[in-house]
């Protein structure tokens, strides 16, 4: 079985200043190297979404 996790950005995944954090890149980017798939849920528009979340490599289903 293949497990989806989505997560909400702001309030969620991103610090005060918009961004998400080495930690959180390193603990989603590890996991869907494992395999889990991941995506977001925002009201953002995909540009302001795509820059709060450089960090993560994870191949949204949006995209």
């Amino acid at each position: 079985m293949n497990t989806l996790y989505v997560s909400d950005l702001d309030g969620t995944l991103l610090r005060r200043n918009g961004t998400t954090s080495e930690y959180t890149n390193s603990v989603i980017n590890g996991l869907t190297d494992k395999g889990m798939f991941f995506s977001y849920a925002t009201a953002r528009s995909l540009v302001t979404a795509k820059q709060a979340t450089k960090g993560i490599h994870a191949k949204i289903p949006l995209e």
